[in-house]
């Protein structure tokens, strides 16, 4: 009996927790990847803001991340408190302990960036139809911005719902999994054929009835057709087996009901020949008594 330890390894690919598991650490990423991007937008957007009003750039913010800029700040200034280092929370694996210093890291990133846009203007920069407003008209300012981070970030989670719930070996190679090739198509196999198949003779004049002729001739060679017509030329063997059988026996029943009847007509005749006979022997027992009683008579 073989025995299936492929779903009950660690390492398998398709577990369900690994696969969780996997998504879990690219959305951390993308999400990490996300908002530093966001970030030097905005500080690019505030700059060339600033270029266009005439007013002083900001600085650049540093390249390195915090957390390789504050050991050595540590290092270099003995006396700078020191920041506590996150740990795990009861219950929280790797994966969770990373987004989630992911999160309060877009989320501190966020703060600082709206504290730095407040300082410089509290106008909105982009309207809604893409176009850099450096004026901030007051007509402009009650307008509803569309918030098209909080729709890609639902469209994500309900993708990764759905991909739950979907994930087969099917789809397992991607967002086009489930997408069937372009020779998978019914439709699209009978257009290839309708256009690959010729329509002329061999001297290169036009045969309308060539397509008509090859396609008798594939039907004729195809080995399914053939077995097809097999199966209803059994199907009609049998119907006519059935229908000889059912004659068959219908003249054995009539031929039965016809010596039945004749029985029964010979076994009437002999009965009325049998007492007729008993008759004519009582009337001739009767006839020689009536004869003896005269000729004893005196």
């Amino acid at each position: 009996m073989p025995l299936h330890l492929l779903g009950k390894k660690s390492w398998n690919v398709y577990n369900a927790d690994n696969i969780a598991r996997v998504r879990r650490d690219e959305a951390a990423a993308k999400a990490k990847e996300e908002a530093e991007e966001q970030r030097m937008q905005e500080v690019d957007a505030e700059r060339r803001l600033a270029i266009l009003r005439g007013e002083e750039p900001p600085p650049l913010p540093p390249t390195e991340s915090p957390e390789e800029t504050e050991p050595r700040r540590r290092d270099r200034e003995p006396g700078v408190h020191r920041e506590r280092k996150k740990r795990k929370r009861a219950g929280e694996d790797d994966t969770q302990f990373e987004l989630r210093v992911a999160k309060e890291r877009s989320v501190a990133i966020q703060v600082s960036n709206d504290a730095l846009r407040m300082s410089t203007s509290t106008a909105p920069i982009v309207d809604a139809s893409g176009h850099i407003d450096l004026f901030g008209e007051e007509r402009k300012q009650g307008r509803h911005l569309k918030n098209e981070e909080a729709e890609k970030e639902a469209e994500k989670k309900k993708k990764e719902n759905e991909d739950q719930y979907m994930m087969r070996f099917s789809n397992a190679a991607g967002r086009d999994g489930l997408v069937g090739p372009w020779y998978s198509n019914s439709a699209s196999r009978a257009e290839l054929a309708e256009l690959d198949q010729p329509s002329k003779d061999v001297w290169g004049n036009e045969d309308p009835g060539r397509k008509k002729r090859d396609a008798q001739r594939a039907v004729a060679s195809d080995p399914l057709a053939m077995m097809k017509h097999g199966a209803a030329r059994a199907r009609e063997v049998k119907k006519e087996r059935q229908k000889v059988e059912a004659e068959r026996l219908r003249e054995l029943e009539q031929l039965r009901k016809e010596h039945e009847r004749k029985d029964r007509h010979e076994r009437r005749k002999r009965e009325r020949r049998e007492n007729s006979d008993r008759h004519d022997r009582e009337r001739g027992r009767v006839r020689s008594r009536h004869r003896r009683e005269e000729d004893g008579s005196p």
